[in-house]
């Protein structure tokens, strides 16, 4: 609790600082290299690096450690492609560049599905950060549990924006690193060993391989295809002071990032060794940690992991805010002046996050990542033509956006109720049938006086 209220108050404190929109937002392109670099190490690692990594490694031994490294590769790609973006992307939301770009056709139809994408995400994310609570809190319900953490993010979210995001990420990013990497050292030595942990588990928990490829490969293809143009991450980086810190802090959002569930995945395996039956492995970490660790630091251990998964969490509340709040002043009120939008953009964070409480009773705590994953794939995926040929190939139309966008979408919600997500992960029938629409229907109704924005 002292460790919360100390992170949260410096998030608190940045609000402080906040006169405009543009400043909540990231609208002002205040981001340095560092803070942009741990903005993003904070979006990624989240609750899936840090509890669905653990769980992996409880079920499937070391390979755990791939999400983070082939998940956050993105990271490059975005870093590829910061000049770009920056110098064609104005104002700091996707669904203003969609309606600038094409029209508001395609904007409505990315607002409404990230708005559906943000209310199932953040539950998610809550679910792993219930997984904590309630081990350190055991008479607590899940439910409470989840109100928690829910409010331990949006507290600073709402009221310090971009300003709060940057302060907390900074301290959880390296807070976290410290805290596991000193946790790993100290426990494995009673082990005999890294190799001796290993010993105490099935043979295959060794394998780096022990996952399947094709999975492995939708992680990298699927987070250049898909998380690298969402809302959450481009934000931070239309918020870089230059195109140069953009490049920069994203190749250190990866070295943040990357290496992360390298420890969390050993995490999980120490909680196998203990013969310990956790069903399916979603609290792993926090067993493991409670299990190895004294009550204090075991505490900051906690904290700093809820805080990094609040920060994640924090991030999609302050994308899906400013998406929300763009819908207010272009469709609702277009001459609302700045001091109302930035009371709005407060006040609309805050609501949305709690009405994300009612799908978390609904989600399973079974295979998180894959489901996350999947759910990632299908909403983000299908953007990506709209933006990436948006952005290089003039001759994408507003009708080959739209009709992108659609199919991608309905191809993957299809998928994912079929079942088929177990055979082949959702992000390569999304991203054939996204991209030959959208080529397909801009060549038949690209013409040559097209207007491009």
């Amino acid at each position: 609790m002292i460790t919360f209220a100390l992170i949260v108050g410096v998030g608190i404190y940045a609000g402080t600082k906040i006169q405009s929109s543009s400043q909540w937002s990231g609208g002002d392109k205040s981001l340095g290299v560092f803070s942009l670099g741990c903005i993003f190490a904070a979006w990624q690692i989240g609750g899936m690096a840090i509890v669905g990594a653990a769980q992996n490694g409880y079920n499937i031994g070391i390979s755990g450690m791939w999400y983070s490294i082939a998940g956050s590769f993105y990271f490059i790609a975005l870093a590829f492609f910061a000049k770009t973006i920056r110098s064609k992307m104005p104002g700091e939301s996707v669904s203003e560049y969609l309606q600038i770009r094409f029209d508001k056709k395609s904007s409505r139809l990315y607002s409404y599905a990230w708005i559906i994408y943000g209310f199932f995400y953040i539950p998610i994310q809550l679910k792993t950060v219930s997984s904590i609570i309630s081990i350190v809190l055991p008479e607590v319900s899940m439910t409470i549990a989840m109100i928690i953490g829910l409010t331990v993010a949006v507290v600073y979210t709402s009221f310090s924006g971009m300003k709060g995001a940057s302060s907390v990420s900074r301290i959880v990013c390296f807070g976290i690193y410290a805290l596991l990497i000193t946790f790993v050292l100290r426990v494995l030595p009673t082990f005999g060993g890294f190799n001796g942990l290993l010993d105490t588990v099935p043979a295959e928990f060794s394998s780096p391989t022990n996952m399947p490829l094709q999975r492995i490969i939708a992680w990298i293809f699927g987070g250049c295809i898909s998380t690298a143009v969402m809302q959450s991450v481009l934000q931070p980086l239309l918020a870089a002071k230059s195109p140069e810190v953009a490049k920069k802090g994203s190749i250190l959002g990866y070295l943040n990032s990357a290496p992360i569930c390298f420890l969390t995945a050993i995490c999980g395996i120490m909680a196998k060794s203990t013969g310990a039956e956790l069903g399916d492995g979603a609290t792993a970490f926090a067993f493991a940690i409670k299990y190895f660790s004294s009550p204090i630091f075991a505490g900051i251990i906690f904290a700093c992991s809820t805080m990094i998964i609040a920060a994640t969490m924090a991030t999609m509340m302050l994308a899906t805010g400013t998406i929300i709040t763009n819908l207010y002043k272009t469709d609702i009120n277009p001459n609302a002046d700045d001091a109302k939008i930035l009371k709005y953009s407060k006040i609309i964070t805050f609501v949305f996050a709690y009405l994300t409480l009612i799908p978390s009773f609904l989600i399973p705590s079974e295979s998180l990542t894959n489901l996350f994953l999947t759910l990632q794939h299908i909403a983000a995926a299908p953007v990506s033509f709209s933006i990436l040929f948006g952005l290089l190939w003039k001759k994408t139309t507003k009708e080959g956006a739209f009709w992108s966008m659609a199919t991608g979408m309905i191809v993957g919600v299809t998928w994912m109720i079929l079942g088929l997500t177990d055979k082949l992960e959702a992000v390569y029938p999304v991203v054939i049938v996204t991209y030959l629409v959208g080529i397909i229907v801009s060549k038949i109704t690209y013409k040559e006086d097209y207007n491009i924005g």
